[in-house]
């Protein structure tokens, strides 16, 4: 556990004082890399709660969306959809639209989406808090 705050010797008082009861994952960063022949790359940064890259490995689900807003789970989840790249370790709950994914000891998550088609979809990190993170656009031309 960390307590960071201005002066070490008064409570906590402010919204510069931060509270970390042990270092889970509290946020997650997404990059869509651009479409490479149907295959896009996708990275996954999770964060502590003070907004630092993640320096443990840690467990999260993931979701495939069909809107931006996690409204839907897609259709179909591509054609072949979501697979670990060289970082971290994936496991299927519902066939291409529901993962856990545990991370690598820093906290990164490399996949993959392959789509042949044209589906409309959205990678989200669910978090253990239940906040979701959603990726931008993982749909191909």
């Amino acid at each position: 556990m960390s307590v960071r705050r201005p002066n070490p010797n008064t409570l906590i008082t402010g919204p510069n004082d931060i509270v970390d009861l042990g270092g889970g994952v509290a946020g997650a960063t997404i990059t869509v890399g651009a479409e490479n022949t149907n295959v896009r790359a996708i990275a996954i940064q999770l964060k502590d709660g003070q907004g630092n890259d993640l320096a443990v490995r840690a467990s999260v689900e993931i979701a495939v969306f069909a809107d931006a807003n996690g409204d839907a789970f897609v259709a179909t989840g591509g054609s072949t959809g979501i697979a670990v790249g060289t970082d971290g370790a994936l496991l299927p709950i519902v066939g291409k639209k529901l993962f856990r994914a545990v991370s690598e000891a820093d906290g990164d998550i490399d996949l993959t989406w392959t789509d042949t088609g044209t589906e409309a979809a959205y990678l989200g990190v669910i978090l253990p808090s239940g906040k979701v993170i959603i990726s931008a656009a993982l749909t191909n031309t």
